[in-house]
């Protein structure tokens, strides 16, 4: 007979050896302390070009034209941890610690119109054209962020049990940035023209879909401070709460680009032609902000573009490099063990 023992009770079954090494040797200087929480993001950029794109969306929708917007701001993450503490004195702890900061949003764009136009050249030469465009993208967003961060601490003990705590320190920040986007475009145009009491349909039929991607890096100074609560469980195991405010901001952004795509089109009388094909790039480039400038609404639209190059079009405007951010305040708990 087999037996299978669950992931989550071999994890527990090792904290809690650890436990009992922990409560049997003698107390040293070093602590060792794991937290988990979630964060509040700023975002910089980052949420300004889904703003823009949210904006742009809903002033398009107009008709003919619909146009349908569900991508949220990104600024909720989960967060880990872990700190190696060493004391000083007994109201004075230093810290190096290793974190983990994850947020993602996910959503849909859509937009698509429809037209129908009659026309009449002569009494014996008339028709009426329809046409129709339709366009889904699935864009997801993921950001990361990877501190090694050193923090040095002040303790107000308040009882036997208990302990308030302030610190601050810096670190040094790796972010990173994906973006993720399935798409699919149809359009169909129809010219059913009536000549000389004959009945001549040209077409032409369009659909292409893929996927594209994009992943970029930038590595960062940042400073933080925090506050909390250590209150004795057993022996030298104190359960933590903490509040942590973060300031950190990324910059030079780069990385690469991807767009893998297929096609086919049917086009002429009847739609006697047709053709299919598939593609691929790629490159490498940076992240730009920039202001789109639509004709259509005549608006200002702040944008994310990836480009090897500065941007130069008409339609852009107050070009630079991008700037996200990771400032913000987290809210985590955790454990503090003495070694």
């Amino acid at each position: 007979m087999t037996v299978t023992v669950s992931p989550a009770r071999i994890a527990v079954g090792w904290i809690s050896c650890l436990l009992l090494v922990v409560s049997s040797v003698d107390a040293s200087p070093l602590s060792f302390k794991i937290t988990g929480g979630l964060a509040w993001l700023d975002g910089g950029d980052l949420n300004s070009n889904i703003q823009g794109w949210k904006s742009y969306y809903s002033d398009r929708s107009l008709s003919p034209d619909n146009f349908s917007f569900d991508l949220a701001e990104i600024h909720f993450a989960r967060e880990g941890g872990i700190e190696i503490t060493y004391s000083l004195s007994p109201r004075w702890t230093i810290g190096l610690g290793l974190e983990l900061h994850q947020a993602n949003s996910g959503g849909t764009m859509s937009s698509s119109l429809e037209l129908e136009e009659s026309y009449s050249r002569t009494v014996d030469d008339f028709g009426t054209i329809v046409f129709s465009e339709n366009r889904i993208q699935r864009p997801e967003y993921r950001f990361r962020g990877l501190p090694i961060v050193l923090t040095l601490y002040h303790h107000f003990p308040f009882s036997s049990r208990g302990n308030v705590f302030v610190g601050a320190g810096g670190g040094y920040h790796f972010g990173r940035l994906e973006y993720k986007e399935n798409y699919q475009y149809d359009s169909d145009y129809t010219d059913d023209n009536s000549l000389s009491g004959s009945l001549l349909r040209y077409v032409d039929q369009y659909s292409s879909s893929g996927s594209y991607s994009e992943e970029s890096r930038s590595d960062a100074l940042g400073f933080h401070g925090q506050a909390g609560l250590e209150w004795k469980v057993s022996g030298r195991i104190h359960l933590v709460f903490e509040v942590v405010g973060r300031w950190v901001g990324f910059t030079g952004w780069t990385g690469d680009k991807r767009d893998r795509y297929s096609w086919e089109q049917t086009w002429g009388f009847w739609g006697a032609n047709t053709d299919q094909g598939a593609d691929e790039t790629s490159s490498e480039g940076r992240l730009w902000m920039v202001g789109y400038q639509s004709d259509i609404t005549g608006k200002s639209y702040p944008r994310l573009v990836f480009s090897d190059e500065e941007p130069r079009f008409a339609s852009y405007q107050d070009v630079r490099l991008a700037k996200i951010n990771g400032n913000g305040f987290s809210f985590r708990i955790g454990l503090k063990i003495g070694l």
